[in-house]
């Protein structure tokens, strides 16, 4: 069985107001044979309403060590802690309202003692606007792109260092990144931060541009008899300024891609416009797209054309490794480089090791 390991690193600053007080968390799994030069390494990067420590996460990361002879690496990227569900939030409607909408006796059995509404609205069939409470701040929030990549390419040169300190051998060459939603985005966006650094890239339901820098989260849970809509109004959308930056178009204009990429996506698709998406894989090197109407819904890769595509994430990983086959980036780690996405400038210096990224706006 799969060697299960947890580190913590010191984090990279915050590119946004340079803070640097944090701890980044990295999951990884070695395979139950010795590691050799075939070995390589795969990074899994969930999206919204997953994380480090869902069970299916766990598993991949086991499963996948042993099948496929993989160091298998996850980490708790920037912000993924405000991508989950809410743990308290407030009402979004004026309260006298709700109260003048109940009965006679509702209203007696609340007797003034507000702490009561919510039981009482729960037991009636409705639906409940509500206003997540979150406790984002300039110094950590879900940015949705580069703090999220940069902790997501630290902890691969992470867990690759620590192969070479501890001489465990490994294939440098072959590093895979498997993401979902705005995962498989985060490995896109990584991609070019990092145009070394993968060999392979799956990408399942990847949006063009995260949704909610633009428009506010909704998140229906049920509560007894109720329905509450959580309504998420994420930090990012003040604080990242050039948001043109994060969109894919900008991302593979004029990059010399190095990394075969396989992306799926869903004809019904609420998030992202698949015809777009199509348009958009199309133009990029060693890229394939997989459209996945109705008649391709075969309930073993996908159980849906939507959003995610309701997923076998096992399965398709499976069936996207055996698409994609051997490959290898011929692109040369530089010590220093600079990129420009629209109105950002990043410069990124691997001369300590661990890599260091600054980002100017023009």
């Amino acid at each position: 069985m799969a060697e299960n390991l947890s580190i913590k690193i010191p984090a990279h600053h915050n590119v946004y107001n340079g803070s640097s007080n944090r701890e980044i968390r990295i999951e990884f799994s070695l395979p139950e044979n010795e590691t050799n030069e075939n070995t390589g390494i795969a990074i899994l990067v969930p999206g919204f309403g997953a994380n480090i420590d869902s069970n299916v996460y766990k598993k991949m990361r086991e499963t996948f060590a042993d099948t496929y002879n993989l160091v298998m690496v996850q980490c708790e990227y920037f912000g993924s802690e405000f991508m989950q569900s809410a743990s308290s939030f407030n009402l979004k409607d004026d309260p006298n309202e709700l109260i003048a909408s109940l009965t006679v006796s509702d209203r007696n059995r609340l007797n003034n003692n507000f702490s009561n509404l919510l039981e009482i609205l729960s037991e009636k069939q409705i639906i409940l606007p509500v206003i997540a409470n979150q406790e984002e701040t300039s110094e950590y929030f879900n940015d949705m792109g580069f703090m999220q990549s940069i902790d997501i390419i630290t902890a691969v040169e992470a867990v690759r260092i620590l192969l070479k300190e501890n001489n465990l051998k490994f294939n440098e060459k072959k590093v895979i990144g498997y993401g979902q939603s705005h995962g498989a985005f985060l490995i896109h966006l990584s991609n070019r931060l990092a145009p070394h650094l993968f060999s392979h890239i799956i990408d399942n339901s990847s949006w063009i541009e995260p949704v909610y820098l633009s428009t506010n989260r909704y998140l229906f849970q049920s509560y007894e008899q109720m329905t509450l809509q959580i309504e998420f109004d994420y930090l990012a959308k003040k604080y990242v300024e050039d948001q043109k930056a994060l969109n894919l178009y900008t991302l593979y204009n004029d990059f010399n891609n190095c990394a075969k990429i396989i992306s799926f996506q869903g004809n019904d698709d609420n998030l992202v416009n698949h015809v777009d998406k199509e348009k958009l894989i199309q133009g990029v090197s060693n890229a394939e797209f997989i459209l996945v109407d109705e008649s391709k819904v075969d309930h073993v890769i996908y159980n849906s054309n939507k959003h995610g595509l309701n997923a076998d994430f096992l399965n398709m990983f499976e069936y996207s490794i055996q698409q994609l086959g051997n490959f290898e980036n011929d692109i040369e780690l530089s010590s220093e480089y600079e990129l420009k996405l629209s109105n950002t400038k990043i410069q990124v210096n691997y001369s300590y090791g661990l890599p260091v990224f600054n980002r100017e706006l023009s």
